[in-house]
């Protein structure tokens, strides 16, 4: 999506940085737009917001998260452990989703499975005994293990994930049925977040999601502990895979004039790409492998394939640079008398909306229940799902408490999944989803809050994304 945007979480009157956009294009663009954002974040005052709900005291929220510590300590940390040390990679994680959705059907949850056509997606679903006309409160569950050198390993801790939702989730039923409160609590499991395609935009696109009223997640971002200002996007999310697939005719080597070289044709459109890079802007990342380039080298290779990740930190230059490079593509082909073909399976992955409301709630909850490393200034803005077009679709927020001494996708985050610092660091991520979704569904003013800035940003991107086109017209040529 859209990244750069902005704002600042001016609840409090706090300055906001000059600029939260990546690029001097964007921040011409956003010019009107971040007018509108400052106005709407001074009213909302979503720091001051946050800072009333933490510190009143409920009697009925403190419930809650007992029992939410209850249900961590009681099971889902040693179903975490489990799920960490059976690590398994995107499209098979069966072990896990088996185990999980067994635990979640136990809890009182009806499950679906297979949902949008994915072998290793669900919904779990629970509906309140006074009835499903309140909110329907989202959680987002992820599973799948990192590819590693040494084997599959959960070095981004994803292995924690559904348990701590499932954690949350226990002491909101509770509550609910025993204060007679209206609503239903889904909880999504999610596949393959770390290989393509991306199952949440596959599980958007079939409308899985349709009906949530607010979703949450948690993922760590190693050792710091932060959130992000309000706003569209953030940095390098704005991603398309393409594989580009080069066709020739084989022959041997001694007369290789009889074949079409596709390797050539992939290596020439390689160097291509590099030799375009000074006329795309500086903020273009383009990574690309060739993980087909023949099986012998005394055969002429018929088939090699290019496979990129295209980024940019806006989505209407981004199509230009991919159109820069299917350019490139069809060039080299013609020159090597092969074909290509454009494999756009990969997915595209857009940013989402940031809202002040929900963003200023989850860093004071963190910090609130024990969460170290504080980072104090908001990052660039970031849709709380990678996969983003959901972001756009549905207001939510990651929690991102510090919970490794390590950077995500290593071996060492690996292991602090098991220590005292992971463990204690999930049962905070979980007490804030609780806390969180407990204020959405008991506070009619903070959920109103929320609604409103979801709702009016949401019209302030369709016009921000007018805008890039506006002042990228020239430059090219659309």
């Amino acid at each position: 999506m859209v990244r750069r945007l902005l704002i600042a979480a001016l609840a409090l009157g706090a300055a906001a940085p000059a600029f939260a956009q990546s690029t001097a294009t964007e921040r011409a663009a956003a010019k009107p737009v971040l007018d509108q954002l400052d106005a709407l974040q001074a009213r909302l005052a979503p720091t001051a917001m946050a800072e009333r709900l933490v510190a009143r005291k409920d009697a009925d929220r403190d419930k809650v998260l007992a029992r939410v510590e209850a249900a961590w300590k009681g099971g889902m940390q040693d179903l975490s452990d489990w799920i960490g040390k059976h690590p398994e990679t995107g499209w098979k994680e069966f072990q896990s989703v088996d185990t999980l959705t067994k635990v979640l059907k136990a809890q009182g949850f009806s499950i679906e499975m297979g949902v949008a056509g994915l072998k290793t997606a669900f919904v779990a679903t629970w509906d309140s005994p006074a009835g499903t006309n309140g909110p329907t409160l989202g959680l987002i569950g992820e599973y799948d293990a990192l590819r590693g050198t040494q084997g599959d390993f959960h070095g981004d801790q994803h292995n924690a994930q559904t348990p701590v939702a499932m954690a949350a989730a226990q002491g909101l039923m509770q509550l609910m049925t025993e204060k007679k409160i209206q609503g239903r609590i889904k909880l999504y499991g999610t596949p393959a977040e770390e290989v393509g395609p991306p199952a949440k935009v596959i599980m958007w696109k079939a409308g899985v999601f349709k009906g949530a009223d607010i979703m949450i997640r948690s993922h760590g971002i190693g050792g710091q502990t932060a959130r992000t200002r309000a706003g569209f996007g953030s940095c390098c999310l704005n991603i398309n895979e393409v594989k580009f697939i080069f066709k020739g005719r084989p022959s041997h080597q001694m007369s290789s004039w009889n074949g079409r070289n596709a390797l050539e044709a992939a290596v020439m459109f390689y160097t291509a790409v590099d030799h375009i890079r000074s006329s795309l802007r500086p903020e273009v990342s383009v990574q690309g492998v060739i993980p087909e380039g023949g099986i012998a080298p005394n055969v002429v290779p018929d088939r090699a394939v290019v496979d990129y990740y295209i980024r940019y930190p806006d989505e209407v230059y981004l199509a230009h640079v991919d159109s820069m490079m299917v350019h490139a593509a069809k060039g080299a082909a013609m020159a090597t008398g092969t074909t290509v073909e454009i494999d756009r399976n990969g997915g595209e992955y857009r940013d989402g909306i940031s809202l002040g409301t929900l963003e200023e709630l989850m860093f004071a909850y963190v910090k609130k229940f024990g969460a170290v490393r504080i980072n104090p200034e908001p990052g660039r803005p970031s849709g709380y799902e990678e996969t983003g077009w959901m972001a756009r679709d549905i207001p939510g927020v990651g929690v991102t408490a510090a919970s490794s001494n390590f950077s995500n996708h290593t071996y060492e985050m690996t292991a602090d999944n098991y220590s005292d610092f992971g463990h204690s660091a999930f049962l905070i991520d979980a007490k804030t989803e609780a806390a969180i979704l407990y204020d959405f569904l008991t506070d009619a003013t903070f959920r109103t809050s929320v609604q409103t800035e979801f709702k009016t940003m949401s019209a302030l991107f369709d016009q921000y994304i007018s805008g890039l086109r506006a002042v990228y017209k020239d430059e090219i040529g659309r």
